[in-house]
């Protein structure tokens, strides 16, 4: 689609704008799913379409356009340049971003770029046979998506990428007697077409097990294991937009003028490795074609640096990380990270349950409410176990986890070897010391 973008800057300076991107994209996306042992969802979708980003006297228009025809580009083009001319001037505009050194890493898979339903009904089929008694499963679902991408602008970036990528997952719920569980979840993340089904359902099968073994939840201070994916709830909603370069530019970040100050413990590194192979969302470029990058946040416990994108980069006399994002309910161009990676440490399982009392939190819920400005978060642990004397004892309802990410990264005790690839990047388990648990009184 080269071509297509090219003719769209060409037009764009035949409407006499100062500069002009555009940024075209096409996802195919196969998906399977099944509900209660029935496929309910069998589809293949391919949505295309280009942002159009146009500046007239440091003032920005922006249309999105579906239609890739020479005409229907020369017409959006020309909407963006009308939009250009009727917004206000940003005094703070410097430019597009110009080119850079493309990393060359290897995100594309010939076996899921021709992948076809077939190939995804056959794993969620043989995960329901796996199914052991006293576990029902909900829902099964596998996705392939193959995103392919160009950007071309007036300040010389002219690149195209494409990436596969393959999400499964399952999740199931206990039930013995008059005792039901809460939902349990396995998600897989795969640059391959390989996923070990029996493998993932059988440990999802293990730990719905062992919760059916009936624990009651304490308040007060306790040692607590946060499990891959809970940590990477409040995470994201906390520590990861406070070191958005643009929050930290408009004052909505405790980490403002804060590089080089211990924000966390020793043991604690993080990096945005936007061109991980095993990233969910790594690419050789970001949504202004910028390249994507490896990017030290925090190292030893020390704060090292903020993701960017190139107009808070330049606004703020830094370069960009390669982190722009199109938001797709906005059209903004955000701040985003891509695969943070939280570096993981050498202790096994039985290392990190080797407490007197405690807890294992297997998922949280509600973190998307948790206050990124002030790091405060309130969460309800959902599924989570009782550990007692260093073994889980059983499963737990009714408890909440509160408390503030910047003091809670101080009280890290033991950082698991365990790291998995989730949704926004690869994260191991860790226990925390003197978390606060409130528990429902029954």
């Amino acid at each position: 689609m080269k071509d297509v973008c090219e003719h769209a800057v060409l037009a764009g300076e035949t409407c006499g704008v100062d500069e002009i991107e555009a940024f075209w994209s096409r996802d195919t996306v196969i998906t399977v799913e099944a509900e209660m042992g029935q496929i309910s969802t069998a589809s293949k979708v391919c949505t295309e379409g280009m942002r159009i980003r146009v500046v007239k006297e440091k003032a920005v228009g922006s249309v999105y356009s579906y239609r890739m025809d020479r005409d229907s580009v020369e017409c959006a083009v020309r909407r963006a340049a009308s939009a250009a001319r009727v917004s206000s001037r940003d005094e703070d505009w410097h430019s597009l971003p110009s080119p850079g050194r493309y990393s060359q890493v290897c995100l594309w898979d010939l076996s899921i770029a021709r992948a076809d339903l077939e190939d995804l009904v056959t794993p969620v089929a043989e995960t329901f046979t796996s199914i052991p008694d006293g576990v029902r499963v909900h829902f099964v679902g596998n996705e392939v998506v193959v995103r392919e991408q160009c950007c071309l602008n007036t300040s010389g970036i002219a690149h195209e990428d494409r990436t596969t990528l393959q999400r499964y997952g399952v999740m199931a719920v206990g039930k013995m007697q008059q005792r039901v569980s809460p939902a349990f979840r396995e998600v897989v993340f795969s640059r391959s077409l390989d996923v070990a089904v029996h493998e993932k359902a059988e440990v999802l099968w293990k730990k719905i097990a062992l919760f059916m073994n009936s624990e009651s939840a304490s308040s007060g201070a306790f040692s607590v294991v946060l499990s891959p994916p809970a940590l990477q709830e409040i995470l994201y909603y906390t520590l990861f937009r406070a070191i958005s370069g643009e929050n930290v530019s408009r004052g909505r970040s405790l980490l403002k003028r804060r590089e080089g100050e211990k924000i966390a413990h020793s043991a604690f590194s993080l990096r945005d490795n936007g061109i991980s192979p095993r990233g969910a969302n790594s690419h050789e470029m970001d949504d202004e074609g910028v390249p994507c990058q490896d990017t030290n946040l925090v190292e030893e416990g020390i704060l090292q640096g903020f993701i960017w994108n190139d107009y808070w980069a330049k606004r703020e006399g830094y370069t960009s990380t390669g982190n722009a994002h199109y938001q797709t309910r906005t059209s903004a161009l955000a701040v985003q990270p891509t695969t943070m990676v939280v570096t993981p440490g050498d202790h096994d399982e039985a290392e990190l349950l080797d407490i007197q009392d405690g807890y294992y939190i297997l998922d949280v819920q509600g973190a998307h409410a948790s206050n990124p400005e002030s790091g405060d978060f309130s969460v309800l642990c959902n599924p989570a176990f009782r550990i007692r004397n260093g073994e889980i004892s059983g499963g737990c309802t009714g408890m909440m986890m509160s408390g503030n990410v910047f003091s809670l990264m101080k009280k890290i005790d033991a950082i698991g070897g365990d790291a998995k690839v989730l949704q926004a990047g690869s994260f191991p388990s860790i226990r925390f010391n003197q978390v606060n648990i409130a528990a429902k009184r029954t």
